[in-house]
Order: structure tokens, then C-alpha cells, then sequence
């Protein structure tokens, strides 16, 4: 269950393996989030499902969700702010704390998914502010391809500050 989000893991830091910190700080647009940013933001939406998933793990719940569609994420036309508490710091940040929270939260979701029983994931659920309510099946793989979207991006800032795609 756990592959693609393992598989874009990698992807995402192939992709910025050889920038250096001052790269990885720096911001496209004023406006726009340096790599470092969206790797600390990935890293807060990893630990925000991780937490919902354990509160919604803990609750006497059987529901039965429809599959949401929320590979549409990958769209890139269509942009959702991320609220607060998943905005990343605005001051720089050091790769080794990110990647050292980034692995955290990723070993996390990876217990979340492979320490219970599919029917168990699929028996809980938790809203998704856009897609509506989603069990934690879905979840798991809607980390995933968020991610994939943020590695777009991050490819984008990649261009934009002349470092050839990896």
C-alpha cells in the first residue's frame, strides 16, 4: 500500500539532491515558496494526516466512503491555498532538520498504513477540506500524489533558478 508514496519520496529528493541550502531558501517570487518551504510543508501535511488518522483509529466508526477523486491533484491549474497550520515558516530552514522531519513523518504514515488492516483504514475516515470525506485508505494514497504535485513544483523552482531537471 505504501509504494507510490515511497516511490515519490524518492523522486522528490532525487530531484533536489545537489542544491545546496542557499538554493533550497530561495524564493522564485515573493510570493511563492523556495524548495526548502514546500519540503516543509509536505512534511506538515504528512504529520496532519498521521495525527487525524491515529484520532480517527482511536474512534468506534464504520463508514463507508465513496472513492474521492483526488488524483485531480495533480492538476496544477487548479490551486488550493494551504491553510495556516499547513503554511511553512517564512524564515530559511536547514535541510538537515527538514529531511531529519520529513523522515519522521514519513515513517509515521508508513505505520499508519502497514500496522493496520486495509479493512481497518478503509472502516475510518476523516474530512479532506476540498475532497470531503475520505477513509484512511484514500488518505495514505492522497499523500502520495500530493507529493507528486509538489515535486511539479518544485521542479518549476528548479528551472527557474537555471538547475537542469534530475
Amino acid at each position: 500500500m505504501f509504494t507510490r508514496n515511497d516511490d515519490i519520496r524518492s523522486q522528490i529528493w532525487e530531484a533536489v539532491s545537489g542544491l545546496n541550502e542557499e538554493q533550497m531558501n530561495l524564493h522564485p517570487k515573493l510570493d511563492h515558496w523556495s524548495i526548502m518551504q514546500v519540503l516543509r510543508h509536505l512534511n506538515l501535511m504528512e504529520s496532519i494526516i498521521v495525527k487525524q488518522a491515529r484520532t480517527a483509529l482511536e474512534k468506534e466508526q464504520t463508514v463507508a466512503v465513496d472513492k474521492k477523486p483526488y488524483e485531480l491533484t495533480l492538476d496544477r491549474s487548479h490551486s488550493v491555498s494551504a491553510p495556516s497550520h499547513l503554511q511553512p515558516p517564512a524564515e530559511p530552514e536547514t535541510l538537515a532538520n527538514v529531511r531529519h522531519d520529513l523522515e519522521d513523518s514519513h515513517q509515521a504514515l508508513m505505520h499508519v498504513a502497514q500496522d493496520h488492516e486495509s479493512e481497518l483504514l478503509r472502516s475510518r475516515s476523516f474530512l479532506h477540506p476540498v475532497f470531503g470525506e475520505m477513509d484512511l485508505a484514500q488518505w495514505v494514497d492522497f499523500a502520495s500524489y500530493h507529493e507528486e504535485r509538489h515535486l511539479a513544483q518544485i521542479q518549476d523552482i528548479k528551472q527557474w533558478l537555471g538547475v537542469s531537471h534530475t
